[in-house]
């Protein structure tokens, strides 16, 4: 686990990030199975894509500049973190997920504290996320990176209650 880092996403780990999508597929979690399945169908387009979010360009409607980084172990990818550089409402700074092979081993502690690191330098001192109040995993990682409760959102998009957090980062 000390040797755990994160990087941009690239062309090195494309097998094993394919891997990654297809975890999603086969428990039938359609939400993260969507969010990759591009770079199932073509790789390169899906890393361009990623590429331009990072830089603001060809954002999607409504979107905002987002950097995308791969956690790897021992050179698989075993999570996901998305820095949005402004906080989205209900969805706040960073989103983060760990492939499902890989749960419930401190991945998820991990990948958010390195986050935090890359969110200072993308410029946020204070990083605003948001759980579902029934995510029990992730309320326990933000809470285990300094996370301060802010309260209780409710999400009108996804019909559901949310647990507002604030984790200030910046370093003086």
């Amino acid at each position: 686990m000390k040797d755990l880092f994160l990087v941009e996403p690239n062309k090195q780990y494309q097998k094993s990030f394919e891997n990654y999508a297809l975890t999603y597929r086969k428990i039938n979690d359609e939400h993260y199975f969507n969010k990759y399945k591009k770079a199932l169908e073509n790789f390169q387009d899906y890393l361009n894509n990623l590429q331009n979010y990072s830089k603001g360009n060809e954002l999607p409607q409504g979107e905002v500049v987002t950097s995308t980084f791969w956690l790897i172990d021992k050179k698989e990818v075993v999570g996901v973190v998305r820095i949005r550089h402004q906080e989205v409402e209900c969805a706040g700074h960073i989103g983060y997920d760990i492939s499902p092979d890989y749960r419930n081993r401190g991945y998820g502690f991990q990948i958010l504290k390195l986050a935090l690191g890359k969110a200072i330098n993308i410029g946020i001192e204070e990083v605003i996320l948001t759980c579902n109040i029934d995510n029990t995993a992730s309320k326990k990682i933000i809470e285990k990176n300094n996370g301060k409760l802010l309260g209780t959102i409710f999400d009108e998009e996804d019909n559901e209650y949310l647990y507002k957090y604030s984790i200030t980062v910046a370093t003086n």
